[in-house]
C-alpha cells in the first residue's frame, strides 16, 4: 500500500514522513481556497534536494491554467502534479507534452453519485485519480471522510490508479483501505498534532494503511 504524506511544509515535517517509510510527500503551492502548510515553489525546490532517492516530490495546487501549472512544476522541482481544482481535460496532455516525465494525479472529490462520472471523464488523461472530500471553503484538507462506497464504485471500474484521501487518520485508514481497495493513500491533517505533523501518528498512520491488507 502506497503512502503519501500532504502538506509538506518544512524539513521536520519532510523528515518525520521519510521516518515513517513514505513513498510521496505532498507541497501544496498555489492555492485559491483555504488551506494550511502552504509553501512557494521555491521553498519546496529547497527541501526537495535532501528528499532521499525513491521518494516521489508531489505538487499540489489549486492552480487551474495550464501554464500556471507547467511553470508551478518547473520552479518547484516536483515530478508528480495533483491537479485539485477543475480542469478542462484537455488542458492534460498540453502539461504533459511540456514536461514528458511528469506524472499527473487529478482530484476527483467525492460528494455524490457524480463523482463516477468525474473520475471516468479524467481516466483517459491522468495518470491516477485522488479521491478527495471538499467543502464551500476548502477542495482538500478538510479532515471529513466522504462516503467509501461510491469511493469503492471508483476503485473497481478504473482503468488507472486511484489514491483515497480526505478524513483519513491511523484510527480509521485500515477500515478505510480494505473498504475501498484503494492503489494508495493520502493524509494531511489527520497525523498532525497541535497544528504540526505528529512523529507518533504519522508512523502509526504508515503502519495501520500497510498491514490493512494481507500482502502490503
Amino acid at each position: 500500500m502506497r503512502v503519501k504524506f500532504c502538506g509538506t511544509a518544512s524539513l521536520a515535517d519532510m523528515r518525520c514522513a521519510i521516518d515513517a517509510g513514505c513513498d510521496a510527500v505532498g507541497f501544496i503551492m498555489g492555492v485559491t481556497y483555504q488551506s494550511t502548510d502552504v509553501v512557494t515553489p521555491a521553498e519546496a525546490a529547497e527541501m526537495i534536494r535532501e528528499l532521499p532517492p525513491f521518494i516521489e516530490p508531489v505538487a499540489v495546487t489549486h492552480l487551474r491554467d495550464t501554464e500556471d501549472l507547467i511553470g508551478l512544476v518547473k520552479d518547484s522541482r516536483c515530478t508528480t502534479l495533483q491537479i485539485q481544482d477543475a480542469v478542462e481535460p484537455s488542458g492534460i496532455p498540453v502539461i504533459r507534452d511540456a514536461l514528458p516525465y511528469l506524472k499527473i494525479v487529478k482530484a476527483v472529490h467525492v460528494t455524490g453519485e457524480s463523482a463516477i462520472a468525474a473520475a471516468k471523464l479524467y481516466e483517459p488523461y491522468a495518470d491516477a485519480l485522488i479521491l478527495d472530500t471538499r467543502t464551500q471553503e476548502k477542495i482538500g484538507g478538510t479532515g471529513i471522510p466522504h462516503d467509501w462506497n461510491i469511493s469503492a464504485q471508483i476503485v473497481a471500474k478504473s482503468a488507472i490508479p486511484v489514491i483515497l484521501a480526505g478524513g483519513l487518520k491511523p484510527e480509521n485508514v485500515a477500515e478505510a483501505i480494505r473498504s475501498v481497495r484503494p492503489y494508495g493513500v493520502d493524509v494531511h491533517t489527520g497525523v498532525k498534532k497541535d497544528g504540526l505533523r505528529d512523529p507518533e501518528k504519522t508512523l502509526a498512520f504508515a503502519r495501520g494503511a500497510r498491514g490493512a491488507l494481507p500482502g502490503n
